[in-house]
């Protein structure tokens, strides 16, 4: 075997990182972008430790636009890790409604608490003390310690990793490479020892306006004369596209439940209540898992849309309707009236939900006997425990919020 064939079975190694003078180029480009192209975001404007745990926290799995209206209203509500961490969980995930993964919010309520109990609310002062926290991960803790705490150290996320692995990487197989210690190692030598938070950020920025996955806009990249996999002509198909799971669509029915004006609320992992005469067996029935802590409404199990008794859509609300009205036993003599609401979308992991909203008045005077125990009744203008967003999206499909 040749040194070629040799070298390419046991593949390229990673980039190292560049030497001091063009790092210290680099930084200086990059900073200078930065200085002048800067998101303009409400924490960054006089960032706070806590402030910049919250901020990273959310960004996590959320658009800048969705959190930045949420990061204020949550700090409105809880100023400092004492109040975080002696609100109710319900008060937390409230706070947090609207971001998703909600396990997120949960870990940053237990992360206060130990902080109260363990560090008598002194927040961690160093990348590692931060990762001891629950939810908080290299990344995270990165970001936090450099942004709020000057502490030299990296901060790579998938779109930092993009922005590096194209400066560095001439071919394919050294993009590959470029991860894990060795992309550690190339990204702290290069965050700039005077500015490590503003460099982190400048990363995070020049990944989301300039370094794009697929289409980067090389043309205004102010890294681009020293960019490799630019010059190599690779910078569209470096790093590699991560394979993804394909979406499964599938179709439930939510129920609004109304009585003497207020709305029935049921608790977190209740089981569906309503099934639909189908052929095919349900994609999901455990809910459990979904939604912690989260109230929701009555449900109906998950169906896969490409069942053709339901995958058409001239036939599954009316199904969706009929099976909400025997669960209620209007069909039995019940006072009462069912209707269609309308249809909502929403995304949960790789499920791609198209939900039938049923819209029922119940017109009894007495509670119907089939309301889940630990159900709840709320009016459309009074306080709502916790609610999933996919409840909340149906609740305004059917006009009551």
């Amino acid at each position: 075997m040749g040194n070629a064939a040799v070298g390419a079975a046991r593949g390229a190694p990673a980039p190292r990182a560049p030497r001091p003078r063009l790092a210290a180029g680099l930084r200086r480009r990059l900073l200078a972008w930065y200085d002048e192209s800067r998101r303009d975001l409400p924490w960054r404007g006089h960032p706070t430790l806590y402030g910049t745990w919250i901020a990273e926290t959310m960004l996590q799995q959320t658009t800048v636009v969705a959190a930045a209206p949420c990061w204020e209203r949550f700090l409105a509500r809880f100023p400092d890790v004492r109040a975080l961490a002696a609100a109710d969980e319900a008060d937390v995930l409230c706070a947090w409604s609207g971001l998703g993964y909600y396990r997120r919010a949960r870990d940053l309520h237990a992360a206060a608490r130990l902080i109260v109990a363990k560090a008598n609310g002194r927040l961690p002062r160093t990348r590692n003390a931060w990762q001891e926290l629950p939810g908080v991960g290299p990344y995270t803790a990165g970001a936090i310690a450099s942004i709020a705490l000057g502490e030299i150290v990296p901060a790579v996320d998938a779109n930092a990793r993009r922005v590096l692995v194209r400066l560095l990487c001439a071919a394919p197989e050294e993009a590959s490479a470029l991860r894990g210690r060795a992309l550690e190692a190339v990204a702290a030598a290069l965050v700039d020892p005077h500015r490590p938070g503003d460099w982190n950020q400048a990363l995070m920025d020049l990944a989301t306006a300039v370094c794009r996955p697929g289409a980067p806009a090389c043309s205004i990249c102010p890294l681009s004369g020293q960019c490799r996999a630019r010059a190599a002509g690779i910078a569209a198909v470096v790093p590699p596209a991560a394979a993804r799971r394909a979406p499964v669509a599938v179709r439930l029915s939510l129920l609004v439940l109304e009585m003497a004006g207020a709305i029935l609320l049921v608790p977190p992992g209740t089981a569906p209540l309503a099934s639909l005469p189908v052929a095919s067996r349900s994609v999901r029935d455990d809910f459990k898992p979904l939604y912690r802590g989260l109230f929701g409404l009555p449900a109906t199990p998950w169906y896969a849309a490409r069942d053709a008794e339901i995958g058409r859509d001239d036939g599954f609300a009316r199904l969706a309707a009929r099976a909400w009205r025997d669960w209620a036993g209007l069909a039995r003599g019940a006072a009462g009236s069912v209707g269609e609401a309308g249809t909502v979308k929403h995304a949960i992991t790789t499920f791609r939900l198209d939900v039938a909203v049923t819209r029922l008045q119940w017109l009894d005077k007495e509670t119907p006997a089939v309301c889940p125990a630990g159900s709840v009744w709320r009016r459309p203008d009074g306080p709502f425990p916790p609610l999933s967003s996919l409840a909340t999206k149906a609740l305004r499909c059917a006009g009551v919020t």
